[in-house]
């Protein structure tokens, strides 16, 4: 069997697969795209439904401060008295409008705790940034800084109120981490904050977070395929949720930013990988019994075309072989029927007189039609080594002016006949190597033709 038909059949199975598969792997590509996009929708709704609890949380917990704030007053007394009860708060900061410090005033007898909250709020006093604060018009202000100096990285959220006062929250980063002061200007310029107790808003906030969650996606409960966390500002884990337990450097489907005031936290939701690609398996499957599908018909097909064509092949080769068998047959009695043709041109030549004449010309006319008949033999058995592709060649010395002569007296009686007249221009008298026989069967084929 030959090599070209059966690297063009290979191909023409090859190809279309691998374009199909190519496609499929591309569909299969955007369907998984396509449905972790539909995933990352339905849990940043999530997120921001969550982050919608912590907003309305810290509303509420301004309107508590809002009102304590509004009680304080500048005696140290009444203040401690105030903290006593309000155990949401650790301590209460008053400032002049210039940025002096009333309460604690360091030059009066203080408590530990103020004297502890003095050496913590050192930097937050020299800078004056509660009083910049209450300055700034814009309702959101932040100072940003080097990572490396992260303790003291703060922003404030700021709004004007009816009565025309000004509050909002200051974030501070002291110590084991974020801390939230809560602060209002009055009328008259002073600031007042309120340092809320860290151990106490954080527990507050994780009370008032969802334990699990009941929403399911494509029949699939989101609280046993994902895990949500609260992440703080130094990318710790302050809370998390949900039935997934994922490994140690799993990454996020979705992430984003609380709102204020802790707008350096973050929040996550993870689900596993095998939910996407388990969610996209049938997708995949179809595509690969398609592709298999294909395949298989065009295997089939060019299994039926290869057996046609082998057979064809077969059947050519069998006719020549059978051409080959009958011209090698037919030289047999053609060489018998020439030798007795030249003998009876022998015995014509004895005898004498006009009786002489037509025989003879007939008889040159076997001959010549012998030796064409002969001819035609060789080309077909020439034709049956080409298509086996076993013609070999036997050049030797040979004069090229001799062959053509010697063709040209085999065709001369026939030409003489028919009236045509060959003139030979001969110049080739030095031997060349040459297959005398295929040269002349060159020359025959030119001349007979």
């Amino acid at each position: 069997m030959r090599r070209k038909p059966l690297i063009l059949l290979i191909l023409i199975v090859s190809l279309p697969v691998a374009g199909l598969a190519w496609l499929g792997m591309r569909v299969a590509s955007d369907d998984k795209a396509a449905l972790q996009q539909r995933f990352e929708e339905v849990f940043s709704v999530q997120l921001r439904d969550i982050d919608g609890t912590i907003s309305r949380h810290f509303a509420a917990l301004s309107t508590e401060l809002r009102a304590t704030a509004s009680h304080v007053s500048d005696d140290a007394d009444g203040i401690r008295s105030l903290l006593r009860t309000s155990p949401q708060v650790r301590q209460v900061i008053v400032l002049d409008h210039s940025g002096k410090i009333l309460h604690p005033d360091p030059a009066t007898p203080l408590n530990l705790g103020e004297r502890e909250f003095l050496h913590e709020a050192q930097e937050l006093i020299q800078d004056r940034d509660l009083i910049h604060a209450a300055e700034e018009r814009s309702d959101i202000s932040q100072r940003n800084e080097p990572e490396s100096n992260f303790n003291r990285r703060q922003f404030t959220v700021a709004e004007e109120t009816a009565a025309g006062t000004r509050e909002g929250w200051h974030v501070w980063y002291w110590g084991r981490g974020v801390h939230l002061i809560f602060w209002q200007r009055r009328v008259d310029g002073k600031v007042v904050g309120l340092l809320v107790e860290r151990g106490r808003w954080m527990a507050d906030l994780i009370a008032a977070l969802p334990e699990t969650v009941d929403r399911e996606y494509e029949g699939v409960p989101v609280a046993t395929t994902s895990r949500f966390r609260l992440i703080d500002s130094l990318g710790h884990s302050t809370y998390e949720w949900g039935g997934y337990e994922p490994p140690n450097a799993a990454s996020p489907l979705v992430e984003i930013a609380v709102s204020p005031p802790l707008n350096s936290w973050r929040l996550q939701a993870l689900v596993p990988d095998s939910l996407l690609a388990g969610a996209g398996s049938g997708t995949a499957f179809q595509l690969a019994s398609g592709i298999g599908a294909v395949a298989g018909a065009l295997a089939v097909l060019v299994a039926v075309f290869w057996r046609e064509y082998s057979r064809e092949i077969q059947q050519a080769a069998q006719r020549v072989s059978f051409v080959n068998q009958v011209s090698h047959e037919l030289k047999t009695p053609l060489t018998n029927i020439r030798m007795y043709a030249d003998l009876l041109a022998a015995d014509l030549e004895h005898l004498d007189g006009p009786a002489n004449g037509k025989p003879a010309d007939r008889l040159r006319v076997i001959v010549s039609e012998s030796q064409r008949l002969s001819r035609l033999i060789s080309n077909v058995l020439t034709f049956g080594r080409q298509q086996r592709q076993t013609l070999v060649l036997r050049p030797r010395l040979a004069s090229i002016d001799e062959l053509v002569q010697r063709v040209v007296e085999q065709f001369t009686p026939t030409l003489e006949r028919l009236g045509i007249r060959i003139e030979l221009e001969l110049g080739a008298s030095k031997p060349a190597s040459v297959d005398e026989d295929a040269v002349e069967q060159i020359l025959v084929n030119l001349v007979s033709n």
